[in-house]
């Protein structure tokens, strides 16, 4: 079994703990940011093309993992345009027997992280299954989630990983191969916890509070001006029975 120092195992995407997290700081914990490219959008029908990770903690990395991955079925060609990978390069690569307890093993001891962690996870999960290896239940973030609830949309129309990549001038463009966007996707993860720090946000306790139900006292802090008059003048404020304060 995985886990990261403290952090139980969980399997649900999202951002999974318990109480015995209580006052983890973030800067403790070991993430693997994780991305994959694919054949397709299912793990029914498709199969994982490249892997690609960066372990971070702290905001250092600690190191990277890259491999392609033989699917053992042809690459689709629209697939083969978005990302480069081509039936010519996964030919010699090693298959996933080889590759995905490898990723495991390197993982060990981590949260992962991923953009759309669903389709990133969903893919490990199924490939688990298929290898008859039981899922190590990982704790995990994911950053498309996290911006929906840090942002606005002044700051980013939507939630795309490129559209982030320009908001927190990642490092590294996203381009559709799986270190790189992996690389791309860290930046943005550190971007994000650094907003979340503002919010009050420092603990891993408080990263899974505020990823499901966030607190009162961090809905608070989060949406307090929010109605307020943005220009001058001279304003009464109410009381719930409409009496003035």
């Amino acid at each position: 079994m995985l886990s990261a120092p403290g952090v139980p195992h969980h399997g649900a995407v999202g951002v999974q703990g318990t109480f015995d997290e209580l006052g983890m700081p973030l800067r403790d914990v070991t993430f693997v940011v994780v991305d994959l490219e694919t054949t397709g959008g299912s793990p029914a029908g498709s199969a994982i093309t490249e892997i690609g990770a960066v372990k971070v903690r702290g905001g250092q990395v600690l190191g990277e993992f890259q491999t392609l991955v033989n699917p053992q079925m042809a690459v689709p060609p629209f697939i083969a345009v978005l990302t480069g990978i081509t039936d010519a390069m996964v030919a010699t690569a090693p298959r996933l027997p080889a590759v995905l307890p490898a990723f495991l093993e390197w993982a060990r001891d981590s949260v992962l992280v991923a953009h759309n962690a669903p389709f990133d996870v969903g893919f490990l999960r199924a490939g688990c299954e298929s290898l008859s290896i039981p899922w190590p239940g990982f704790a995990s973030v994911d950053t498309a989630r996290l911006a929906r609830r840090v942002l606005n949309r002044d700051e980013a129309p939507n939630c795309k990983l490129s559209t982030l990549a320009k908001l927190f001038r990642t490092s590294t463009t996203p381009c559709h191969r799986a270190l790189a966007d992996a690389q791309a996707t860290v930046d943005v993860l550190h971007g994000l916890l650094e907003r979340l720090g503002n919010l009050g946000v420092n603990t891993y306790e408080e990263l899974v509070s505020f990823n499901g139900l966030a607190t009162t006292a961090q809905r608070r802090k989060r949406y307090l001006a929010d109605g307020l008059p943005d220009c001058p003048g001279v304003y009464i404020f109410r009381d719930h029975r409409g009496q003035p304060l």
